[in-house]
C-alpha cells in the first residue's frame, strides 16, 4: 500500500457519504435536523460545503448569488457544532471548501478529511495547500478531462497526501444515461486508489449500479424534503429514499462474498438433489455385461455420479437389476 491510499475505517463496506451541502438554506436548526435524520439512515458521514461568497462569486459579476450565497454560510463556532453532533451520532463530519479562507477553516477544526468540489479540481493553489497539510482529500471530478485528472492527482501525490477519486457527472440532475459508470474501473486502473461515485442523478439506481461496479465511496446529496428552496433540493434524497439506498448497499455488499472453489453452504443441500445418478434404463439380469444403451442419468445425486457413467461401460453386474434402479459399486 503506498503512502497515498486513502485508507477506510472498514476497506468492506462502501462509505456512504450524505451530501447536505447547502441544503439547510443556512439554518443551523435544519442543519442538526439533517445530521440526525442521515445518520438515522444509517450513514458513514455527513458532508457541508463551507462557503464565503468572496470565493465563489462577486457583487459586481453575480450580484444575486453573491447574496445569496451569504445566506450559506456557517461560521467556525457553527462548524465545531456541527462537527461535534456528528461525532456524539458516530458520523463522520466533512466539507467541501472553495479557497483558502475556507480551507483554513476546516484545517483549524480538524476534520478529518476534505472534499474537493468538481469546480475547484484545477485550483492547485487551494488543493497544493490541503496536501501539504496531509489530510486526506476526496477528488471529484466532473466536466474534467484525464490530463487536468492526472495533473491534480501528481501534486497531491508530490505531498504524499491520501486521497480519493469520485467519479462525477456535475450536471445538475444528471441524465441516467451520462452516467458512464464503468468509468469507475478505468479509474482505478489508472490511479490505482480508492474510487467512488458522486452521485447527481435523480433515484438510487446510479449509486447502485455504481457499487456493484467497484465503487468504495457513495456521495449521495441528502434533503430532509425536496420541496425545500434550494438549487440542490430536486435532486436529493430525502431520507425515506436515503435510507432505502444504504440498506440496498449493504444487501449488495454481503453479495459479493468472496472467491469459491467449491459449493457455498447454502448449496449443498440442493448439491445432491440437483445432480445425477446412473440407473438402469431396463431390467437387467445378473452376469450381463454392461453397454451404454442400458444407462441413464437420473435424479437425484445418490448413487454413482453421472460423471462416472463411461466407467461402468464393460463391467459385468453381479445381481439383477431392476428398470430405474440406481447402480453402485458393490454390485460389480
Amino acid at each position: 500500500m503506498n503512502s497515498n491510499t486513502f485508507v477506510l475505517d472498514n476497506p468492506k463496506n462502501v462509505y456512504v457519504v450524505a451530501e447536505a451541502g447547502i441544503n439547510h438554506n443556512g439554518s443551523m436548526s435544519i442543519a442538526k435536523q439533517m445530521i440526525e435524520s442521515a445518520a438515522k439512515c444509517g450513514c458513514d458521514a455527513v458532508k457541508f460545503q463551507t462557503i464565503f461568497p468572496e470565493e465563489l462569486f462577486t457583487s459586481l459579476n453575480n450580484p444575486e448569488l453573491f447574496e445569496m450565497a451569504k445566506s450559506w454560510n456557517f461560521t467556525k463556532k457553527q462548524h465545531i457544532e456541527l462537527k461535534n453532533l456528528c461525532e456524539e451520532l458516530k458520523v463522520d463530519f466533512f466539507s467541501t471548501p472553495f479557497g483558502l479562507k475556507s480551507a483554513k477553516l476546516l484545517v483549524d477544526i480538524d476534520v478529518k478529511m476534505i472534499k474537493i468540489a468538481s469546480g475547484e479540481l484545477n485550483n492547485h493553489e487551494l488543493i497544493g495547500y490541503i496536501s501539504k497539510k496531509h489530510i486526506p482529500i476526496i477528488l471529484s471530478t466532473g466536466f474534467s478531462t484525464l490530463s487536468e485528472i492526472s495533473q491534480t492527482v501528481e501534486l497531491i501525490k508530490s505531498e504524499k497526501c491520501p486521497f480519493a477519486i469520485l467519479h462525477c457527472n456535475a450536471s445538475y440532475p444528471t441524465p441516467i444515461e451520462d452516467l458512464n459508470l464503468v468509468n469507475i474501473q478505468h479509474l482505478k486502473t489508472i490511479f490505482n486508489t480508492t474510487i467512488g461515485f458522486s452521485d447527481h442523478s435523480i433515484g438510487n439506481e446510479g449509486s447502485l449500479a455504481a457499487v456493484s461496479l467497484g465503487a468504495k465511496i457513495i456521495e449521495k446529496h441528502f434533503t430532509l424534503d425536496r420541496k425545500m428552496p434550494g438549487p440542490d433540493q430536486e435532486l436529493s434524497s430525502d431520507p425515506k429514499e436515503f435510507s432505502d439506498l444504504i440498506q440496498k448497499i449493504r444487501k449488495i455488499e454481503k453479495s459479493f462474498g468472496k472467491i469459491r472453489e467449491g459449493p457455498t453452504k447454502s448449496e449443498e443441500k440442493f448439491k445432491q438433489l440437483m445432480r445425477k445418478s446412473v440407473a438402469s434404463v431396463k431390467d437387467i439380469p445378473s452376469g450381463t455385461k454392461i453397454t451404454n444403451s442400458m444407462l441413464k442419468g437420473v435424479r437425484p445425486g445418490t448413487g454413482i455420479s453421472i460423471d462416472k457413467k463411461s466407467t461402468l461401460v464393460g463391467l459385468t453386474i453381479k445381481k439383477n437389476i431392476k428398470k430405474d434402479e440406481f447402480f453402485e459399486w458393490g454390485m460389480f
